[in-house]
């Protein structure tokens, strides 16, 4: 049986996964499956796998089996017409917290199996609040997510993470991990201002407008200044907000990159790079106290 962090990992990224396929489909309106639906079949898929290591390998048959049979049950529903709600998210829950129970029974996955059922009731409680999120997403948010899954979990994996060139400098997995940083660090500004920015006030939108684009955010607050959208001084605060959030990107960019084979290089930089970093937060730390 592997180590309790390995099934937890194994069983985050079949949640990540599940969610990712059941986003698309819900923000494509499909009635079958969903937000909630997708992640509760990928960690049957993998709750049953570790089962099947206890048991045997038929779990894994038997559990997709229940899977296809729910789902034959929902579409024959749905074709019938019959006007009941058969409620696919709530069977899929059913054989969840049945494999759970069984889980159980194995030494050492008393806490595993609390896991999946407290995640279980936590993704079936805030049906409103994940529905909310697909709604307020657009379709070019939802493609911008795509990207950043095309760019880190198919590109990323098959590049070679091996030196180049005459002075072995270039590694292409480690330029892309580059790319999948910044754009990370980027889409997670944005989603976040995306449901917080209208109302996150000028401390939040400075840290959100560093983490997405300071540029962009210079050009926007400066713009919404001269128009009297918003004072001179708060268009000011978040000008520098966002500019001091830069070098915090760039120490944890050269942290990432070259913390574990390179630690003298971070120690080297971040002096100056904090130094810079200050020269911004001290006068609109001196502004906001003035505001």
């Amino acid at each position: 049986m592997p180590p309790t962090s390995t099934l937890f990992s194994q069983l985050g990224i079949s949640l990540v996964l599940g969610l990712l396929v059941g986003l698309q489909r819900e923000w494509t309106e499909q009635h079958m499956a969903g937000l909630r639906t997708f992640p509760l079949i990928t960690i049957l898929g993998t709750v049953s796998a570790i089962l099947a290591a206890q048991f045997g390998g038929w779990i894994v048959g038997a559990g997709l089996l229940a899977v296809v049979a729910v789902l034959v049950v929902t579409k024959w529903s749905q074709l019938n017409q019959d006007g009941s709600d058969h409620g696919t998210t709530t069977d899929m829950a059913v054989l969840l917290m049945f494999a759970v129970g069984a889980l159980l029974a194995v030494e050492n996955m008393t806490l595993i199996a609390v896991a999946v059922g407290a995640g279980v009731a936590v993704l079936l409680q805030f049906k409103p609040e994940l529905h909310g999120i697909v709604h307020r997403l657009g379709e070019s948010d939802l493609k911008g997510i795509m990207q950043f899954v095309l760019i880190t979990c198919i590109i990323l994996p098959v590049l070679p993470n091996e030196t180049f060139g005459p002075f072995d400098v270039l590694n292409p997995f480690e330029t892309w991990l580059m790319v999948v940083l910044i754009v990370g660090m980027s889409l997670g500004g944005y989603i976040t201002y995306k449901f917080f920015g209208q109302s996150a006030g000028i401390l939040l939108g400075g840290f959100l407008g560093g983490a997405i684009s300071s540029t962009a955010t210079t050009v926007s607050s400066a713009r919404q200044a001269q128009s009297g959208q918003s004072k001179p001084a708060a268009a000011a605060i978040v000008v520098l907000i966002a500019s001091t959030v830069v070098f915090i990107r760039v120490l944890i960019e050269i942290g990432v990159v070259c913390g574990r084979e390179e630690p003298g290089f971070l120690r080297s930089v971040a002096p100056p790079i904090i130094i810079l970093m200050l020269l911004t937060a001290v006068p609109s730390l001196i502004l906001w106290l003035r505001v």
